[in-house]
């Protein structure tokens, strides 16, 4: 689900959704200490500009935009500890109801040192911390294809969302 917010890029809306499971607070305090990240890669984006986008700029009573974050195709090996899973952001612009400007990345996460971890409390590491990791490189993806393009918007906001 997209976040929507009039003028502001700064609204986030996280779409997955943990079980609902009495939180191990012990448990992932231990899989934060014990989990290095070993692997970020962009997998996939996708860039579509319309000529609309100058209305919006324009005429910013017509303009709504935001963006979103959420994980999927998370896998954990406890035995290897190893746990690896996408995030994928989106930023969109709309002028009306027009989709004026849409980025979509993909980027894969990897973590390891987490054998014999609750898989639980890996996934809500994962899904937790895992937006952090892949932001910033969303945020300089979205400002370097905004500024190719020759468009003068600001970059999206930083997060910052405590992470539970």
């Amino acid at each position: 689900m997209m976040a929507q917010s009039n003028k502001n890029l700064g609204t986030y809306e996280a779409s997955a959704e943990l079980p609902e499971v009495a939180f191990d607070y012990d448990g992932y305090a231990e899989v934060s200490k014990a989990a290095r990240l070993f692997e970020i890669k962009l997998i996939d984006s996708k860039y579509l500009i319309k000529p609309e986008i100058s209305f919006a700029i324009e005429d910013l009573s017509k303009m709504t935009h935001g963006f979103s974050g959420d994980s999927d195709h998370f896998t954990f090996d406890a035995k290897q500890g190893l746990a690896m899973g996408h995030y994928r952001w989106t930023a969109e612009i709309k002028y009306g109801r027009k989709k004026a400007l849409r980025l979509v990345a993909n980027y894969l996460i990897g973590y390891s040192d987490l054998a014999n971890f609750d898989e639980a409390n890996v996934r809500h590491y994962f899904d937790k911390v895992g937006r952090f990791a892949t932001y910033p490189y969303f945020r300089a993806l979205f400002s370097h294809h905004t500024s190719e393009s020759g468009l003068a918007l600001p970059p999206l906001p930083t997060l910052s969302e405590r992470v539970n």
